[in-house]
């Protein structure tokens, strides 16, 4: 089984019959089909069914087809960490970055490009677990994240902790200090970012308050946005608060030891790092 065959069978798969694939892949339907009849002949088991209107996989071709779709992206991977094993600068860094990240990467990517102008960042954004779990089938090579999180076989560098904030709008303004408690909060319907909610009805719980959740979200920017909109008090990371901060509300920071938030690069132990990712982590030290 040759890597080129599993690139065909995909193709054929994908554009459901043998003359779109052959066009797909620039070459004539005769020798295309040949492949496939090869590949199915080597497992000794049907792949596709084929008919007028078109061919589908088999149960055995799904199965080839997972299998295979693997097999290309490890290739793939295998090929962007060798080719650029002995030159930290130039190539592609493929970089997972959170939402809530705004306030602490932009300037470093901002000197390695400076620096660097042969570097291409391909940056993607998500969510903490879903970057940890495109981590772990190396589809990106480091990632920008947030705790709490819980991950193995990874390496980390803590880029930032912060404390967090309470998005305070003018109408529930009145009589808050400018460093507010877990207490003031009682009386304030709270916007949660969904990331914290275990972490902040513990709280609640061990000191015996139980505030009014107005909403809850999943991206701490969308909380400071509809406390801007006036519908409560957002409970984000403070470079959040900061960044998406509107006119009329104003940033009160909770004095609480609790509530406090890292920022982490991470990237797989089992893949050696890049000497262009070694560059990325240095500037973090620099």
């Amino acid at each position: 089984m040759e890597f080129r065959q599993l690139s065909y069978f995909k193709t054929v798969v994908e554009m459901g019959n043998f003359t779109a694939a052959a066009k797909q892949l620039h070459m004539a339907q005769p020798p295309l089909s040949r492949q496939i009849s090869n590949l199915e002949d080597e497992l000794n088991v049907q792949l596709l069914n084929r008919g007028a209107k078109g061919v589908v996989p088999t149960d055995a071709g799904k199965l080839l087809l997972a299998y295979a779709d693997q097999l290309i992206q490890l290739r793939a991977e295998a090929d962007h960490q060798v080719r650029f094993l002995g030159t930290a600068v130039s190539g592609k860094l493929r970089l997972g970055m959170i939402s809530s990240a705004v306030g602490v990467v932009p300037n470093t990517l901002a000197t390695i490009t400076d620096y660097y102008p042969n570097v291409q960042l391909l940056i993607s954004e998500s969510d903490t677990y879903q970057l940890i779990d495109q981590l772990e089938k190396h589809q990106i090579d480091a990632a920008i994240v947030r705790t709490p999180f819980s991950v193995r076989h990874m390496r980390e560098e803590a880029l930032m902790e912060e404390r967090m904030v309470a998005v305070v709008p003018k109408p529930y303004e009145t009589g808050l200090a400018s460093r507010i408690s877990i207490h003031d909060l009682d009386a304030l319907p709270l916007i949660v970012y969904r990331r914290f909610r275990n972490i902040f009805n513990q709280t609640f719980f061990e000191q015996g308050i139980n505030p009014f959740i107005a909403s809850y979200c999943d991206d701490a920017r969308t909380a400071v946005q509809l406390a801007n909109a006036k519908l409560g008090v957002a409970l984000v990371p403070e470079s959040v608060g900061l960044a998406y901060l509107g006119i009329g509300v104003t940033i009160h920071p909770i004095n609480f030891a609790g509530w406090r938030t890292q920022v982490k690069l991470l990237w797989p132990k089992d893949t050696a790092a890049s000497p262009l990712l070694k560059l990325f982590i240095q500037q973090f030290h620099d």
